[in-house]
Order: C-alpha cells, then sequence, then structure tokens
C-alpha cells in the first residue's frame, strides 16, 4: 500500500506524552480519492463513525476514514475518541501493525468511563496473538479482557470472549471446561427470544464446538446427536458452510465409532464445502489418511499426509494431531533414496512438537479460577463501596495520616533506593565503560562485583533458550548482558572452566539431554536434526560436543536409549 506517514504526536493536556502512531493511510490515488478526503473533512466525528460501519464499504474509503477520525479526535483533544480512532485502524492493516494499534487502543481508552473500552483492545491482542501463533499471549489478552468485562458488566464481549476462551480449552486444553463453556453458552442464547431466528448463527457456531468438545472427550454418542440437531438447524440457515462443517464432524465421529468405510465417504462429501477452510482441510486429510493406514494402504496414506504438509507451508497452524503426521512422513520417506525429505520431515516434526509442548500449558490454566476472580473483585468492591459511604469522614481522617505516614516512607525508601541505584548503575557503568578499549584489552581488570553481576546475568541467560541461537557469538551475547566481549570471556573461562564456544556447546547438549528424556520419540530422528534443534550448524561439531559432555558419539547414546525403550 502506498502511503504517506502521519506521524501524530500527543503533547496536549490529557493525552499520553509519547508517539503514538505512524499509520499509513493511501495517497491520492486519483480525483475521487482527493475528493472524498475533503469530503470527509466536513463531516463530524459521529458522521464519521456512522460512515466507516456502513455495510460493505470498501477498504480503501475504511482508510480514509480513520485518517479524518484520526485528525478530528486529535484536534478534539478527546483521548477516548483517538482509542476509537486506533480501533478503527487496528482492523485495517497487517497482523503485526494491528497489534500495535490494539495497544494504543488500551493506553488511550484508561479510564475512560466506556463499558466496552479497553476490554475491546485486549480482545484484539487476543484475536492477533492467535492468528500469528502466538497462543500464550493470546490466551492472557483474553483473561485480561474477561476481568474487564466482567467488571464493566458487558455481557456481549463476556459471551464473545468465553466463546474464545473455550475454543482455547477445546483445541489444547480440557474438553470438560470447553463442554461447561458452550453448553452455558447454548443455555443463555436458549434463554432469547426468536433465538433461532436471531441468533441461529450464533447457536450453530456454539453448537459445533460443543460436539467438537465432547467428540475430543470421547464421547462420541453425546457428539452425534448434536451433530443430527446440527445438520437439521444448517438447512434453515442462508449460510452453506454450516451444513458441510457438520457432515464433516460427522465423518469424523464415525470415524471414532469405527465405522471407516461411511467415515470415508462422509469425509470425502463434505471436503468441496469446506475446502476454503484450510484448517478443516488438513483435519479431513489425516483421518482420510489414518483410514488409508487401517486399510493397509500406506501409498494412500502417505499423499494424504504429503498433502497436509502442503496445507501446513501455507497456513501454519498447528492442531495437536499434527505431531502424528509428521511422524508418520518420518518412517514413510525412511524407504526414500533421498535422505533429505527425512531430514526435512524431522526439521518440521520439531518444531511443531514445541509448539505443540508449549500449549499443553494451557492444560494447567483453571478457566474457573480465571473468570470467578473478577466475581470476587466485584464484592470486594461493593464491600468496599459500603464502607466508604457510612465511614465518609471517619475515612478522610485515617487518609489524612495514612498519606503522611506513607510520604515519610517515601522519602526514607526514596532515599535507601537512590543509593542502591548508584551502586547498580556504578557496576554498569564499570561493566560497558570504554568498551572498544577493553575489547583490544588482553589482561581487563575484573573486580569481584563486576564478576557477581556478569554471573547473575550468565544465570538467567542460562534459565532461557537464547543459546538455542545457532547464530549466537561471544560479541552479541557480551551485548545483551550490557558489558564488553573481554570481561564476558575472562568471566567464562575463569569461573565455568571453558571457553565461549564449549560453555554454549554443553548448555544445548545439556537442553537435549532433557528433551529426550522428555520425549522418547527424538531417539528416532537423525544426529544432523537433533544437532539442528539445539543449535549447531553442523552435524561433526554436534557430536564433538555432544562426545566432550557425555563421554559417548550421540549415536551410541541413541542407540542404548532406543534399546533401553524396547
Amino acid at each position: 500500500m502506498s502511503s504517506f506517514g502521519i506521524w501524530i504526536w500527543v503533547v496536549t493536556l490529557g493525552f499520553p506524552q509519547q508517539e503514538v502512531l505512524n499509520i499509513d493511510v493511501a495517497q491520492d490515488k486519483d480525483v475521487h480519492d482527493s475528493y472524498y478526503r475533503n469530503y470527509l473533512n466536513g463531516l463530524s466525528i459521529p458522521e464519521l463513525r456512522a460512515a466507516y460501519d456502513v455495510k460493505g464499504i470498501a477498504l480503501g474509503k475504511q482508510e480514509l476514514i480513520t485518517e479524518a477520525y484520526f485528525h478530528k479526535a486529535r484536534l478534539a483533544k478527546d483521548s477516548f475518541e483517538v482509542a476509537r480512532a486506533f480501533d478503527f485502524a487496528a482492523r485495517l492493516y497487517d497482523t503485526k501493525t494491528n497489534l500495535k494499534y490494539a495497544d494504543s487502543i488500551i493506553l488511550y481508552s484508561q479510564n475512560c468511563g466506556d463499558f466496552t473500552y479497553p476490554a475491546l483492545g485486549y480482545m484484539l491482542k487476543g484475536y492477533y496473538y492467535y492468528e500469528s501463533g502466538a497462543y500464550d499471549k493470546s490466551l492472557k489478552a483474553y483473561y485480561k479482557a474477561y476481568d474487564l468485562a466482567r467488571l464493566n458488566r458487558n455481557r456481549d464481549q463476556e459471551i464473545e470472549i468465553s466463546q474464545a476462551l473455550g475454543a482455547f480449552q477445546n483445541r489444547w486444553g480440557d474438553y470438560t471446561k470447553a463442554i461447561e463453556i458452550y453448553e452455558n453458552h447454548i443455555t443463555y442464547l436458549k434463554s432469547l427470544p426468536d433465538f433461532e431466528t436471531e441468533y441461529l448463527e450464533d447457536y450453530l457456531i456454539t453448537l459445533h464446538n460443543l460436539q467438537l468438545a465432547y467428540q475430543r472427550a470421547g464421547e462420541y454418542d453425546q457428539a452425534g446427536r448434536l451433530i443430527e440437531t446440527g445438520l437439521n438447524k444448517t438447512l434453515s440457515s442462508p449460510d452453506r458452510l454450516f451444513f458441510y462443517d457438520f457432515l464433516h464432524s460427522k465423518g469424523v465421529n464415525a470415524y471414532y465409532l469405527g465405522h471407516f468405510e461411511n467415515a470415508q465417504k462422509l469425509l470425502l462429501e463434505a471436503l468441496p464445502g469446506i475446502i476454503e477452510d484450510l484448517s478443516v482441510v488438513s483435519v479431513s486429510y489425516y483421518y482420510l489418511g489414518q483410514i488409508a493406514k487401517k486399510s493397509g494402504d500406506t501409498s494412500f496414506a502417505y499423499d494424504y499426509f504429503k498433502k497436509i504438509d502442503s496445507v501446513y507451508t501455507l497456513n501454519q497452524e498447528v492442531y495437536p494431531e499434527l505431531k502424528s503426521v509428521y511422524d508418520d512422513l518420518i518412517r514413510f520417506s525412511r524407504d526414500l533414496p533421498d535422505s533429505e525429505t527425512e531430514l526435512y520431515y524431522t526439521r518440521r516434526a520439531l518444531a511443531i512438537d514445541s509448539v505443540i509442548n508449549s500449549n499443553k500449558l494451557f492444560s494447567n490454566t483453571s478457566y474457573l479460577n480465571q473468570v470467578e476472580r473478577p466475581r470476587l473483585l466485584e464484592e470486594v468492591d461493593s464491600a468496599r463501596q459500603a464502607f466508604k459511604s457510612r465511614y465518609r469522614k471517619q475515612i478522610l481522617g485515617y487518609s489524612l495520616l495514612v498519606l503522611f505516614v506513607l510520604f515519610a516512607g517515601l522519602f526514607i525508601r526514596s532515599s535507601y533506593q537512590r543509593k542502591q541505584t548508584s551502586f547498580s548503575q556504578a557496576a554498569t557503568s564499570v561493566i560497558g565503560e570504554k568498551f572498544s578499549r577493553d575489547e583490544e584489552a588482553t589482561e581487563p581488570v575484573l573486580t569481584e562485583e563486576i564478576k557477581t553481576v556478569l554471573l547473575h546475568r550468565l544465570q538467567k541467560f542460562e534459565e532461557g533458550e537464547a543459546f538455542l541461537d545457532p547464530e549466537l557469538s561471544l560479541f552479541g551475547l557480551a551485548k545483551d548482558l550490557n558489558t564488553n566481549s573481554a570481561y564476558l570471556s575472562r568471566v567464562i573461562n575463569e569461573v565455568k572452566g571453558v571457553n565461549f564456544s564449549n560453555y554454549i556447546n554443553e548448555l544445548r547438549v545439556q537442553h537435549l539431554l532433557k528433551k529426550l528424556e522428555d520425549d522418547p520419540q527424538l531417539q528416532f530422528y537423525k544426529i544432523q536434526a537433533l544437532g539442528e534443534e539445539v543449535g549447531f550448524k553442523r552435524a561433526y561439531s554436534f557430536s564433538k560436543a555432544f562426545e566432550r559432555k557425555v563421554g559417548e558419539k550421540p549415536s551410541n547414546y541413541l542407540k542404548q536409549l532406543r534399546s533401553v525403550e524396547s
């Protein structure tokens, strides 16, 4: 998109004192855009908002409306309307840009008094993080949004966020909790007048998710009943996709009931209707491939699994069954003359396994604990309000006393912190002082204070996974630790007893040993793939480092592990 930058600096009273936006808006592509921009400048903020919401409006016009809205909101010095302008912008651009705008919605709508914000900003963050595969960040954003929706008593937002949280539980977590969420939502929908007409789409989505949760929980009979209900209800919907979604689910359910021939027939019938939804297509190929495996047609199964790999290349969406697909592809490719194919699938399996393992954390998150907390906050808030109304005068007197004590305490604490900060800054300045000259020093002066600071930072480094970066260097790590390479090299040599290269390699090997313990399937992967997984560029370097750390070659070590497992 061609653009000229509009840099909005807000320095008026009541606005955050920072640069907040670099929004790209369309240049005058033609005379129409120029006239349309002039027309928008003559509209009021409510008129611009109405123009943005016109159904079917072109993206280019929405961008121009958003531009005009920003200018109007800024001139009005209205931070809430600026937040709304960011809301408009956060739906128009790429994921990375939209995430920045969602942050700005939150920033500008704090304490605005509107029951929609800033929860909406967190909802958008949850959505875009999920789209980009950052599932942990997405979940945290949705929980924050839910807290705010509850506190603001925004029932519509609660419902929408509950659906998102249910999807997380359905995909990665506790299916029982997902069932609870969806059944509660269906009960709510049925309590509404004319729910089967006014809320049919919402009802069908929830019903589909509910049967999926029952399916994943192993309750196939209940899932089957819900699927039949859904198929009948979809005939009242103008959207044919709902019908094919339920037909696809009926095929999956037939697979789990052991009716493989019927499952294959239903899945193939549903496939043309869901072909644009790559996530569902991938799942269809998975079950068709499994059916082919069970019938002994490994060649046909291999073809389906290769199609799944093609889909994953396009959408990069991970689901729990995907790991087993790549395990099968690895096994199939071992019979091929081209060893690069096996290595390719192994790399993908390791990447997918990492995503799946990180998302297993979701199963430890109690949904009920999360959603009950806002209710408790409300009760505390109500009690606090009652207390204030009854004892306003007493509180005022106590507040003055508390403020006096607080300021005295802050003064004492500030004096103490200044001393601590001076020590910390002194240590940091010693570490970073005259960087270029220190780089050339052969015997850097390494005081105990500097050594202590660096060892603490190295401990934090070891607790993370930055050492897995294959491009990591002594100079790069020194920069990250806010020191210079001479000091860092000296500390590693003197305290760790090895040079920098061996230090990093030992961390990598130790990390791999832990992974081998947690996932026995890794024992069957190629040496080169395992080395690359933990940051080694060459199999030879990995083998030497492994032997130095463990005392034997990785091939022998893996062989012993496999013999123990068998």
